[in-house]
């Protein structure tokens, strides 16, 4: 966003594509297909430097109901496999992902292994 303002700002002041990029290039990587991308949306008149609405795709697997019982098959038995869950729910692994790190918030936990000490039993 913070981006596209300044490429506005430099448009408005008669920059070319080129000059902006080099001097946006010098603070942060911006690549030079954006700007100019930018350039013709303000040279055809569109001022708004937000995005514009997309109609994509509607979530169908992160589903209150699959959260739920993604939460309930992970109260029972922890050490089920995100390939497991997403066979028994039939959903994609990215989709069981994302409900476990982002709508359960749980995270892997390490385990540590420690090596057994050596008695004089063993030697």
């Amino acid at each position: 966003m913070e981006q596209r303002v300044n490429i506005k700002f430099c448009f408005k002041l008669g920059r070319t594509a080129t000059e902006t990029h080099e001097m946006l290039v010098k603070v942060d990587a911006v690549s030079k297909k954006c700007v100019f991308e930018w350039f013709k949306r303000f040279r055809d008149g569109k001022e708004d430097v937000k995005d514009e609405p997309r109609s994509g795709r509607p979530p169908t697997s992160t589903t209150p109901d699959n959260i739920e019982r993604v939460r309930r098959m992970l109260a029972d038995y922890r050490r089920l496999s995100l390939r497991m869950i997403a066979e028994e729910l039939k959903i994609s692994l990215d989709s069981v992902s994302n409900i476990i790190h982002e709508h359960l918030q749980k995270r892997k936990e390490k385990v540590y292994a420690f090596p057994t000490l050596l008695r004089s039993s063993n030697v």
